[in-house]
């Protein structure tokens, strides 16, 4: 290929190429002249051959081929052109001084020409049909590039559409397998949102409760749930996700009524920003029975370790005589001892056994979570070399070693939060049998037994002799005020008044204790919480001004509740003022209101010091007082008044204040009017 002077460009990238093929140099130089442009790369070819090398090497926008050229000429030229799959579409001016006639035109045009020029041509003219045709090319390009970017975009639609079926197919699989799950699962499940209302419930729930499906639906799982279980609503999302590790124990309510024994397991799951509880529900009745016959086991467990150890000191003896029943016995000693393991194994309690070495023989599996520790690390090991805070326990144990006597005391667990255990030891040949039982909750059933039965007491004591102590009392202060008018004793007035002062007193003290009595009459009528405390606010007020406090009310839209007006002032007025002699300098006492499930809760909080733990578990016994003056019936009454209310009290306390509340049953929710 021939270069004619000035043709070569330094930089043609983005320049579209042209290709011109003619035989004579000054053709070609005046082709250059007209066609010269910074948009364009000329390329140029003296002959038919050397045009088309060229075609090999680049692609053209547009080809000016002359028509004679020596051994080729251009017709031949594009016919070998259009030949090649890539340059059918390449367009083609045919440029000629001598082949002008219709027949060489038509020749022309039927190799793929696009146009036919005569020489001499209109440069201007020429110029303009090379700038169209070379915006036709790339207009073409841009066309196949767009295409191009179709073809690849459809192509990644196709797999993600695919990618899109397959999950969907997942999903669906995953959906169903769910469904048949939760109708197939004996477990009551439960789906619940955030605050506790059932979004959804399986066969098994609606089975076991004796609900509808509709009838559960956004009901508060406290319907099914009401013990302190379904506190775990208000905890964070940790301490939910926690939890679900764990299964708890609840009692369950059905819709007739009846209660049943159940363990819950929670799962929670984050949807966006909602958050989505699943929980689910088993019956454990018969597994309470089995624990209830496991320990009535124990006690024959107690007899049959007696009995086989005389057995086995027996046949230790006649091994000694009888060779031949050696081996038998051997096998029914194993027998025995595997069936005592199992035994063993299956209580409840933690069993462990020390020999009079004082290193543990045997550990059974409750043993091993009691200490914390495998029963590999225990065995062999001197109980107060690895717990030396037990070696206060010691006189007790050589007590019941070197006297072979069985004993049993209470101890408070250094390995499980300080709780109550009942310790049961056995003395054996080789060492003790020691059994750990947790009595955490019949220590909380005998004290609240202890603390009904103070209740009880004083009621009963109330209701006999408060009413005859008043007559007396009111004789005595009627002849004070008499004697204290007369003449003879006015040097001595302020001492009958000191005593008149004190039979008011104790005239206040035997209403209080009346209160307490459990068959006091009430006339219960509907009426509004918040109307009574914004009725009795001026009273609270004018206490709180006096000792220089402030009272707070946050009182919400609540339940109509069946009240006795009287009996509820006086439970307001006492809580208040409780609440206003526990706070020692100035502060805030907040009495509020609010609707919490089926319940109508009066909570009434200061800013005190707190209760001590100590005193925490004599709240509310009648004359336990922690004031100078106070007579220990204030929050005794109050028991009392929300008991005959049918509702709870609960204490909340901290060292920076006390918040007690009461919690009303509501006594129909669908019957009950809200007042603000």
């Amino acid at each position: 290929m021939k270069k004619i002077k000035g043709s070569r460009v330094p930089k043609n990238e983005g320049k579209m190429k042209i290709l011109i093929v003619d035989d004579h140099q000054e053709n070609l130089r005046a082709l250059e002249a007209v066609l010269e442009s910074p948009d364009y790369h000329l390329i140029f070819a003296t002959s038919g051959e050397e045009a088309l090398k060229c075609l090999l090497k680049d692609d053209f926008a547009l080809i000016l081929l002359d028509v004679q050229m020596p051994v080729m000429d251009g017709f031949e030229t594009a016919r070998l052109i259009r030949s090649r799959k890539s340059n059918e579409a390449t367009p083609i001016i045919f440029i000629t001084a001598i082949y002008q006639s219709e027949e060489n035109i038509k020749q022309g045009y039927s190799l793929g020409a696009i146009d036919y020029i005569f020489k001499p041509f209109h440069p201007v003219t020429l110029k303009l049909k090379v700038e169209a045709f070379v915006k036709l090319h790339l207009h073409r390009q841009q066309i196949k590039l767009q295409n191009d970017m179709l073809r690849r975009r459809a192509e990644e639609l196709r797999k993600i559409n695919a990618n899109l079926e397959c999950t969907t197919s997942e999903l669906r699989k995953a959906e169903a397998l769910a469904r048949v799950f939760g109708e197939t699962c004996t477990d009551a499940l439960l789906t619940l949102d955030g605050a506790g209302q059932i979004l959804n419930a399986n066969p098994a729930a609606t089975e076991k409760f004796g609900y509808g499906f509709e009838e559960l639906l956004n009901q508060h799982v406290s319907r099914l749930l009401p013990g302190e279980k379904s506190s775990f609503l208000g905890q964070k999302n940790n301490q939910i996700t926690s939890n679900c590790s764990q299964v708890l124990d609840a009692i369950a309510m059905r819709k007739d009524g009846t209660v049943f024994p159940a363990e819950i397991q929670v799962g929670v799951a984050s949807i966006g920003e909602q958050q989505i509880l699943v929980c689910s529900v088993r019956d454990i009745t018969e597994r309470k029975q089995l624990e209830k016959e496991r320990k009535e086991r124990y006690i024959t467990l107690e007899k049959l370790v007696q009995e086989r150890t005389c057995e086995l000191f027996l046949a230790n003896e006649k091994l000694k005589e009888e060779i031949s029943e050696r081996k038998k016995i051997g096998k029914r000693l194993m027998k025995t001892s595997q069936e005592l393991n199992n035994i063993l194994e299956s209580i409840t309690g933690a069993i462990y056994t020390l020999n009079q070495q004082w290193q543990f023989t045997f550990v059974n599996e409750e043993a091993e979570k009691y200490f914390r520790k495998r029963r590999e690390e225990l065995k062999g090991q001197v109980i107060w070399e690895i717990f030396p805070e037990l070696s206060e326990y010691k006189p007790l144990l050589e007590k019941a070693l070197n006297r072979k006597e069985s004993i049993n005391f209470e101890i408070k667990s250094i390995f499980q939060y300080n709780l109550p255990y009942e310790v049961y030891v056995y003395p054996f040949d080789e060492g003790l049998s020691i059994l750990h039982n947790n009595i955490s909750d019949r220590k909380m059933f005998e004290k609240e037994m202890a603390r009904l039965d103070r209740l009880n007491l004083v009621g009963q004591m109330a209701a006999g002799i408060g009413h005859e102590i008043r007559n007396p009392m009111t004789t005595v202060r009627g002849f004070l005020q008499l004697l204290g008018e007369k003449e003879e004793f006015k040097q001595s007035k302020g001492y009958f008044e000191l005593m008149i002062e004190e039979l008011d007193r104790a005239n206040s003290i035997i209403t209080e204790f009346l209160s307490l009595a459990k068959n006091k009459a009430v006339d219960l009528k509907p009426m509004s919480l918040n109307g009574l405390i914004e009725n009795m606010y001026p009273l609270i007020q004018a206490d709180a001004m006096v000792s220089d406090k402030e009272i707070i009310l946050e009182l919400q839209d609540t339940d109509v509740l069946l009240l006795d007006k009287k009996e509820i002032r006086q439970l307001i007025l006492n809580l208040s003022r409780n609440g206003l002699e526990a706070m020692p300098g100035s502060g805030k006492l907040t009495i509020s209101t609010f609707n919490n499930g089926d319940e109508v809760v009066l909570a009434v909080g200061d800013e005190g010091n707190g209760i001590k733990p100590d005193d925490l578990e004599k709240i509310g016994t009648p004359f336990f007082t922690t004031k100078e003056n106070g007579t220990g019936l204030g929050l005794a009454t109050c028991y009392s008044i929300a008991a005959r209310h049918n509702a709870a009290i609960q204490i909340d306390t901290s060292p920076s204040g006390t918040t007690i509340s009461v919690r009303f049953k509501n006594p129909g929710q669908s019957e009950s009017t809200v007042f603000s």
